[in-house]
């Protein structure tokens, strides 16, 4: 049985759908779940730079609606997480979700430290699998698992690598209806790594930003089960992800958020 270790970060909104769906499975005869990293969200930008980006891309309303939301779900994580050590109701947050599954919590602020790799060497990893992980893997983590690392991004890659796939696959349905979960083993660039196995699905311009992540955080799982069947094989082919085919994108700024919406399209 494979010995896996899940990284994440720290989202109360849609990667608790994930963990929720995927402790729903029966998932004692698939694998060994070492313990989960939750990292801080978006990388290393500062609660300043992280709360403008939110602002320019909801608005003003939705910004407002959304931070109320933020604030209960947070205040209620940590009551579930320090008064209830995660025996609450809900599921307001991964850690919330992990603690109420007696999954054990990892604490590393950067996963590229040598105080992590030294750590992480003891555990006898076959994989790791990021799970929107928010810091990009150095060699040295690339390396250390005995299977590799690997990452599900939503999107048909080569197409849409990057920040947000969900919004610019919706953005250029118009172009491309189909979008897709994939699997891919990691390489020091940002979602390069080749194609372990990738899952089309059709989009809906009438379907909310928001909602279609929720989807696929749910259709992740499927997904993700599938590569781990496929990781214990004896042999497992990996798919060319072609740069010359790549597109790249950042985080959408306003003028983005604009022209989406000026499509007709709807982030909630």
């Amino acid at each position: 049985m494979l010995n896996i270790l899940l990284v994440t970060q720290d989202d109360p909104f849609y990667l608790p759908i994930f963990f929720k769906e995927l402790f729903s499975r029966q998932l004692v005869q698939k694998f060994n779940l070492i313990g989960v990293i939750i990292q801080a969200p978006l990388g290393k930008k500062s609660t300043k730079r992280l709360i403008r980006q939110m602002f320019n891309f909801y608005g003003s309303v939705n910004f407002l609606l959304i931070g109320i939301k933020y604030f209960f779900y947070k205040v209620v994580s940590i009551i579930a997480v320090n008064f209830f050590r995660g025996v609450f109701p809900g599921s307001f947050s991964v850690k919330h979700i992990l603690l109420k599954k007696d999954i054990r919590i990892i604490s590393l602020s950067n996963i590229n430290s040598k105080e992590s790799i030294s750590f992480l060497k003891k555990l006898n990893l076959d994989i790791i699998f990021s799970i929107a992980a928010s810091q990009i893997f150095k060699n040295e983590i690339l390396s250390l698992p005995k299977l590799g690392c690997y990452n599900i991004h939503t999107s048909k890659l080569p197409k849409n690598r990057g920040m947000m796939p969900n919004f610019w696959s919706l953005y250029n349905y118009d172009i491309d209806s189909t979008s897709a979960i994939t699997v891919h083993k990691m390489n020091e660039e940002l979602d390069d790594g080749e194609i372990l196995l990738q899952t089309n699905f059709e989009l809906n311009p009438k379907e909310t930003l928001d909602a279609l992540i929720k989807r696929t955080k749910k259709m992740s799982v499927d997904t993700f089960l599938a590569a781990i069947n496929l990781l214990t094989k004896d042999k497992f082919n990996l798919l060319a992800n072609d740069s010359k085919y790549a597109t790249y994108n950042s985080f959408p700024v306003k003028d983005d958020v604009k022209r989406f919406l000026a499509k007709g399209l709807k982030l909630r």
